[in-house]
């Protein structure tokens, strides 16, 4: 009974591990990948440019939320507690619109990041169409992204990142050419 139990499980470790052995296997380093592809560095260095402009918009809202504040406190003996008030109130307004501004510009759902979106997105989805392409042409079962701390160890030969750079920066090429 022991040596058929032994048989049987050898058995089904043969047959799921043969299969396993002939797959073909693929990595990329999705980071690498964003790093040197140049209409992503576009995109990021004019998302970069729209964020500098919140920011510097933001911050010379604060400046003149500040300037305020230091406006009362520099009259604070020279103004009635009706008009201290008045300025208070306005201030608390100036305070409240600034982080309106913050939030709606800058926050977790706001116009800066409705942009990346859609800045990045199709070159996202680009960049995935590429890798499927690639993993059917030349039979990968798998390609693994090494930046997400998915894959543990892989051989070298099996790292496809240039490949999908070369390909990215031809279509690239191509696309200036036209214009």
């Amino acid at each position: 009974m022991k040596v058929l139990k032994s048989i049987l499980v050898f058995s089904f470790v043969i047959m799921f591990a043969v299969p396993a052995i002939a797959q073909k296997f693929a990595f990329v380093q999705s980071q690498r990948v964003l790093a040197e592809y140049q209409e992503y560095i576009d995109v990021q260095n004019r998302l970069g440019g729209i964020r500098n402009g919140y920011e510097a918009e933001y911050q010379q809202m604060v400046k003149e939320y500040n300037d305020m504040i230091g406006e009362i406190e520099s009259q604070s003996l020279l103004l009635s507690p009706e008009k201290k008030q008045e300025k208070m109130r306005q201030a608390q307004d100036k305070a409240l619109a600034i982080e309106k501004y913050k939030y709606d510009k800058l926050g977790p759902e706001g116009e800066f990041y409705r942009k990346n979106l859609e800045f990045t997105k199709p070159i996202i989805d680009k960049i995935n169409k590429l890798i499927a392409k690639i993993g059917e042409d030349e039979g990968y079962d798998f390609i693994f992204d090494a930046s997400s701390g998915a894959l543990l160890h892989a051989m070298p030969k099996y790292d496809i990142t240039d490949q999908i750079l070369e390909e990215l920066n031809k279509g690239s090429a191509a696309t200036k050419g036209k214009k």
